[in-house]
């Protein structure tokens, strides 16, 4: 096992005026702050104030800040470089304001004036048909161009330094800190904060400003000692008895999702993965099955690996996270088990560093986790359970190391008619709960899963598993590659007992199908030709069907046509297993239902 853990959060992202200081900055926050760099936690100061009018009241600012995002979002300075963030209020709101007689300063972006203005600001603004909007700050005013916040302003220094707002804590006191607060993945609100502010915060520090600022650089939550998970970061499991969202924190947990072959794992596993891309939280998947290569389509997953793609080195894993992709999969099915092995191993070494480093990613998922975590496991050296942030996926959970066991947090079991006694006995030691409690829930139809917190002991929730977004097809690349026994194998039907004489044992195999007519009663496409060297139907033969192109197409496998089939309807990947074949109802062979396109997918077609 890894040595002590990294703290989780590695910014604070604090207010000048009202929340780091009123006036000048005191002695004991200025020494709070070199104390936290020191602990390589970066300080990121965001207000509204013009640049140059903030060095004049806080001369050390280089000494003490890793970066200054100024005039509200507008302006990012590191050092003493400086750069605009967004296009300039123009300046024919200055020069109205001047004929005015309105009092206002211009920085490089905004135009700061007096509340009491803004009736005389708003209607230049709306006399000139400007595009700005009015943002206020206790008793100043800025005008600003639309969309610009400090959210946004911080958003693009925390890209410049590498990190993510997901491990920042944002600091504030006034109503132009809302977007603050909710950039970070803690918002924090200090005592004398409006009361807007307090009660949109997910905490309100019992100090005023500076001290208050000073406290929690100190605090508990900063250094690890405490965890904190707010309520709007969530991930959403399924729904209970009652209709009610089964969730459970985004963040600083560790989760293990377990069941027997077949019930549901990888399925719920890809729900959580992308229910945390969604969130904008970084994922690295460890995928020995290739179960998680359809994230791939999600934006800013980048999917590695698998029988068609080359498998990225574990350190270009984390070359991607650092340049701009949030998330990777490791697809590593096209390996055999040695070769599994030695990456997952490789692959925790480069992710543990960059963590300790940089924060990211957030989530590393490893499935089949009872290999690379288990007793004997590599991997099982190099990761820190302590860490937090480890999602497991296994049908051996008896089989994880015991700091793996000791260091879970939450556990999803998933329901089966006769669950297995290590399924049950792993759900009721994070509960807390009698062994007879979890079998009873467990016992059950597919689609239901149980959920146990140690964070909440004696307390299980029975939920129905929610929908995905991402195609899942578990463990495709044993139908694609290996192959399956025959009492598994693909059979084509052209309708009820109807068959065509076309089998393969996987979908590399060529469709051989008996006879031309054979191939036309199951997928309505007509063979005039059978002329490849292999047998295979080449582009020429197919006619105009649902599988025809405008275009010449490379010849027919049993690859391209039994995935056409499943992403038509023709089977699902649970019909997979029962390897039938048969066109939905009311779709005849060979035809596009009425009033839905034929879609092009790869070197196939589909209807809808």
């Amino acid at each position: 096992m890894a040595g002590h853990a990294a703290a989780y959060f590695r910014v604070v992202a604090v207010d000048f005026d009202g929340t780091l200081a009123e006036g000048a900055v005191a002695p004991a926050t200025l020494a709070a702050l070199a104390e936290a760099r020191a602990r390589q936690i970066r300080i990121v100061l965001v207000t509204g104030r013009i640049m140059a009018e903030l060095r004049q009241d806080f001369p050390q600012v280089d000494d003490y800040i890793d970066a200054v995002v100024a005039e509200n979002g507008g302006v990012l300075a590191l050092g003493q470089h400086t750069r605009r963030l967004a296009t300039p209020v123009s300046s024919v709101v200055s020069e109205a304001l001047t004929a005015r007689g309105v009092a206002h300063r211009c920085g490089l972006v905004l135009v700061a004036c007096a509340t009491a203005d803004e009736p005389a600001v708003s209607e230049v603004i709306r006399d000139h048909g400007l595009d700005c909007q009015l943002v206020r700050n206790r008793a100043e005013l800025m005008v600003l161009p639309a969309g610009v916040t400090k959210g946004t302003g911080l958003a693009a220094a925390l890209a410049v330094l590498g990190l993510s707002p997901h491990n920042a804590i944002g600091v504030g006191d006034a109503e132009n800190d809302h977007s603050l607060l909710d950039a970070c993945e803690v918002g924090v609100a200090v005592a004398n904060a409006v009361e807007s502010l307090r009660a949109h915060a997910d905490v309100v520090l019992p100090e005023r400003a500076g001290d208050g600022v000073a406290e929690l650089l100190a605090g508990p939550v900063l250094d690890g000692r405490a965890t904190l998970h707010p309520r709007r970061w969530r991930v959403r499991l399924g729904v209970d008895d009652h209709g009610a969202a089964v969730t459970i924190p985004a963040s600083q947990l560790n989760v293990v999702i377990c069941g027997g072959s077949g019930t549901g794992k990888s399925y719920l596993a890809g729900l959580v993965l992308e229910e945390l891309v969604e969130l904008g939280y970084s994922v690295v998947v460890c995928d020995p099955e290739g179960d998680h290569h359809g994230l791939g389509e999600l934006q800013g997953v980048y999917a590695t690996g698998g029988h068609e793609a080359r498998l990225a080195d574990p350190a270009d894993v984390v070359r991607l996270l650092r340049h701009g992709c949030s998330s990777v999969v490791a697809d590593l099915s096209h390996l055999d088990p040695a070769g599994q092995a030695a990456y997952a191993a490789g692959l925790a070494c480069e992710v543990e560093a960059h963590r300790a480093a940089a924060g990211l990613p957030q989530w590393f998922a490893l499935d089949e986790a009872h290999g690379p975590l288990g007793r004997n496991g590599e991997a099982r050296r190099l990761i820190n359970p302590s860490g937090k942030g480890y999602l497991l996926v296994t049908w051996q959970p008896a089989d994880l190391s015991a700091d793996s066991l000791a260091a879970v947090d939450a556990v999803v079991a998933l329901g089966s008619p006769a669950p297995e006694s290590q399924f049950v006995d792993l759900a009721a030691a994070v509960a807390g709960l009698p062994r007879s409690d979890l079998a009873r829930l467990l016992a059950g139809p597919s689609g239901r899963a149980v959920l146990a917190r140690r964070d909440q002991p004696h307390e299980v929730i029975a939920f129905t598993i929610g929908p995905r977004v991402t195609p899942h097809l578990r463990h495709l690349h044993k139908y694609d590659q290996r192959g399956v026994e025959p009492a598994r194998q693909f059979r084509f039907l052209a309708g009820p007992a109807a068959a065509t004489g076309a089998v393969a044992a996987n979908l590399a195999d060529p469709w051989r199908p008996s006879s031309p007519a054979a191939m036309t009663r199951c997928c309505g496409i007509t063979a005039r030709a059978m002329t490849s060297p292999a047998g295979w139907p080449t582009s020429s033969s197919i006619g105009r069907s649902p599988l025809a192109s405008a275009r010449p197409r490379p010849a027919w496998s049993m690859a391209a046509t039994a995935r056409w089939s499943i992403r038509c309807g023709w089977a699902s990947s649970a019909r997979c297993r029962n390897d039938t074949f048969r066109p939905p109802r009311g779709l005849k062979p060979g035809q596009p239902q009425p009033g839905h396109p034929v879609r092009a997918l790869g070197p196939f077609a589909r209807v809808g």
